[in-house]
């Protein structure tokens, strides 16, 4: 049964779930998955369309989704982007199932760079790309399967055109769709799928597949799973040491946040937006938060078992011990708005000044400094005037 194969992590119920549909034959026109981001929807994509177009040996699968002729897939693109662009991230995705390719994850294919693309599915690339495959007939397999990810992006006529598709099918045509935003679609593109929803991968899949796939020393493992917070994929761009050294600059800003240190804040902030890319400022923003939700969860417990930062309970038991008024939370809340903010190519350094002043107010237990529709206020000069 190749669903119950582990090279595919986690998800054992839908690993079931679709083995009893190729087992039993009983193949629908379209199906739509849905779950978090790092659940793994595209592999089992993948897999299920080979499976479909290989029933007499799922075992060992003759031809990979790459090579058959009659397996396509799609993800949400840029209009500045073409074909080719596209099919170069297929053959990366082809080395690894589990790498990511999607714009909002990876930007740009060469990592040092980073372009803000926003991708979706406009009309010009459904009439162009997709439509045309739909009207093809199977070649070689039992069925011309269609695989389309992030579906909530289409855009509104390309919705409509697509659900033309849906309502009256080709024969032999099987569509798979992957969400991470379920209530985003339209209602009658869902009617006419069959719903199969992907739950998040737990610690232990995470931390099994990093030693059984990538050969991690399971104390490494536990750590870097617990980092990406079960997201297998984004473990195939995770350096760990780099991590370790991001979280030593993160603990200094922190540190010089409270005491209003400009020359090291502004040394620290620096040296990020000189080093980092966009993907690069957003890992680091998500790494601050975690270690922020495990001084939320020692301050209010004083249990160190669940931390995901438990290399660096000492520190974290210091914070919590001598900022007894610091406002956590607040701090968190800030930190959300930021992931859209560099998205949209707001200046790097700015937004981290700010936050080392509000930082500096919160980690007293005092409110933040000035309203986000006063944010000039935040200038030294003036603070001092007023």
């Amino acid at each position: 049964m190749a669903f119950l194969s582990n090279d595919l992590i986690g998800q054992q119920r839908v690993k079931e779930l679709l083995n009893n549909i190729i087992e039993s034959d009983r193949i629908s026109h379209a199906y739509l998955f849905s779950g978090p981001k790092g659940s793994g929807m595209l592999p089992f994509a993948l897999r299920f369309a080979e499976c479909i177009n290989n029933p007499e040996n799922t075992l060992n699968i003759e031809l990979s989704w790459q090579k058959h002729p009659d397996i396509h897939v799609f993800i949400p693109m840029p209009s500045s982007a073409g074909s080719q662009e596209r099919n170069e991230r297929l053959e990366w995705l082809n080395e690894d199932n589990y790498n990511l390719i999607e714009y909002a994850d990876r930007p740009d294919l060469v990592r040092e760079q980073s372009r803000n693309h926003q991708a979706f599915y406009s009309i010009d690339y459904f009439r162009s790309e997709i439509r045309p495959v739909t009207r093809l007939r199977p070649y070689q397999g039992k069925k011309l399967v269609v695989i389309m990810t992030k579906v909530e992006t289409m855009r509104k006529e390309t919705a409509n055109s697509f659900l033309k598709l849906l309502e009256e099918p080709s024969k032999g045509i099987v569509f798979i769709l992957t969400t991470h935003h379920y209530e985003q679609l339209l209602p009658t593109i869902i009617s006419r799928c069959q719903h199969i929803a992907f739950g998040k991968n737990t610690l232990t899949d995470v931390q099994k597949a990093l030693v059984d796939r990538d050969q991690m020393p399971k104390e490494k493992a536990a750590l870097v799973a617990k980092l990406t917070q079960g997201n297998y994929a984004k473990t195939k761009n995770f350096d760990l040491d780099i991590i370790q050294q991001s979280r030593t600059e993160m603990i200094d800003f922190i540190r010089s946040s409270y005491v209003l240190d400009a020359i090291k804040i502004n040394s620290i902030i620096l040296n990020w937006t000189s080093t980092r890319n966009t993907e690069g400022l957003i890992q680091l923003i998500e790494l601050l938060e975690s270690f922020l939700r495990d001084l939320v969860v020692y301050a209010h417990t004083q249990n160190t078992g669940s931390l995901i930062h438990e290399d660096e309970v000492q520190t974290i038991k210091n914070i919590v011990l001598n900022l007894k008024d610091a406002d956590y939370h607040t701090m968190i809340d800030l930190l959300a708005p930021i992931h859209t903010e560099l998205r949209q190519n707001v200046q790097p350094k700015l937004l981290f000044t700010v936050l080392a002043f509000n930082f500096s107010m919160l980690l007293r237990g005092q409110n933040e400094s000035f309203a986000r529709d006063c944010a000039f206020k935040h200038l030294p000069a003036l603070k001092l005037h007023t």
